[in-house]
């Protein structure tokens, strides 16, 4: 198995769910650079593809009336100038040695376009590799990033129902649930199966408490000082 970034680190490690939204507009660069600035652990963004091939930030399939995967870059920035492209991104993470990024790619199942190779191949080709791990929902993405780069940890998303046997067939790092699928019984058998444990959306500091005492590794979250809350 691939060692996850996290592997060494004071637990629980707290990451920006989508930079910082609590500060400037989620999966921006305001949003990144906030969250840098308030001294977090690192950040959880999204990855989409466009059409010609370009891997950005952004969080929803659609922008206006279109698919972002049928939307070429520049006329994806003429209704949403402000969004990143992944090596943006990498770019503005680069000085931040010890900085950790959980990427989240989107993918819509039965739509092969490559982002699974082509993100998988990204992540490999930067020099901060060893401070990134890719989570997603869907199982063959994964399954494809998994046979292309080996190397690269992997999370498993699931919300509602706890799906975490996935992550088991497939061999995986980690689980990410929902943190109201959290219990401390599954918790424990989860880390007992060798699985990391990734929650979101925490943004009470009631909940981050709770979910900190049972064992979690990682907490996402919108605002910082429920995330500090924990320690």
């Amino acid at each position: 198995m691939a060692e996850l970034p996290f592997a060494n680190r004071r637990r629980p490690v707290l990451l920006g769910h989508r930079g910082l939204p609590s500060v400037a507009e989620g999966n921006t660069r305001a949003a990144f650079q906030a969250a840098i600035e308030a001294g977090l652990d690192g950040i959880e963004t999204d990855i989409q593809r466009t059409k010609d091939g370009v891997l950005v930030i952004f969080h929803d399939f659609v922008v206006g009336f279109h698919l972002i995967a049928e939307m070429s870059l520049a006329e994806l920035r003429e209704q949403r100038p402000e969004i990143m492209t992944l090596e943006e991104l990498l770019d503005l993470l680069e000085p931040y040695g010890d900085f950790l990024v959980n990427l989240e790619l989107k993918s819509i199942p039965g739509m092969e376009d490559g982002r699974a190779h082509e993100l998988a191949d990204a992540v490999a080709g930067w020099s901060g590799r060893n401070r990134i791990w890719i989570s997603s929902y869907d199982p063959v993405a994964l399954f494809k990033i998994r046979q292309r780069r080996p190397e690269i940890p992997l999370g498993y998303l699931f919300r509602v129902h706890d799906t975490s046997g996935m992550a088991e067939l497939l061999g995986l790092e980690a689980v990410h649930p929902e943190y109201r699928l959290l219990t401390e019984e599954r918790v424990a058998r989860w880390r007992e199966k060798g699985l990391a444990v990734a929650t979101w959306t925490v943004n009470e500091v009631e909940v981050a408490r709770r979910v900190a005492a049972i064992g979690v590794d990682v907490l996402m979250g919108d605002y910082v000082d429920v995330l500090l809350a924990v320690r």
